[in-house]
């Protein structure tokens, strides 16, 4: 994976900080995969670029405030682990949540075609370095 391709993915995380869902769902095939944690609502395997783009646009709704900072990236050929640290105020409760957590993306072609999220790090991490 290029070094060009990993920041593209970094950058989505910083355009869905903004609420530019477009952006965000740019880097990603049109017939992704995304295995979402089944702990989110609406979570479980999304299929298309646009159940994605539904998804994010319900999650973000329900926060007054949520942001994304990327820790750490670990590449191994067409896969990168993306290790990420949220903080939000959920809408309506105001209750502040913050929350570590990794996705796995796989690319080809220069776009993603699947993005598996972990909320256990070490496992996303041994996904892509064994």
């Amino acid at each position: 994976m290029t070094a060009a391709a990993v920041s593209e993915i970094v950058a989505s995380y910083d355009a869905l900080n903004r609420g530019d869902v477009d952006s965000t769902i740019a880097v990603l095939a049109p017939d992704v995969v995304w295995r979402e944690s089944a702990e989110l609502p609406g979570g479980g395997e999304l299929r298309g670029r646009e159940s994605v783009r539904s998804f994010l646009m319900e999650f973000l709704d329900s926060w007054d405030r949520f942001e994304q900072t990327v820790e750490r990236t670990v590449v191994a050929g067409d896969r990168v682990a993306v290790v990420i640290r949220a903080r939000g105020i959920g809408t309506g409760s105001g209750a502040e949540v913050e929350t570590r957590y990794a996705h796995v993306w796989t690319v080809g072609a220069g776009l993603c075609r699947r993005v598996d999220a972990y909320r256990d790090v070490d496992e996303a991490l041994a996904a892509v370095a064994p």
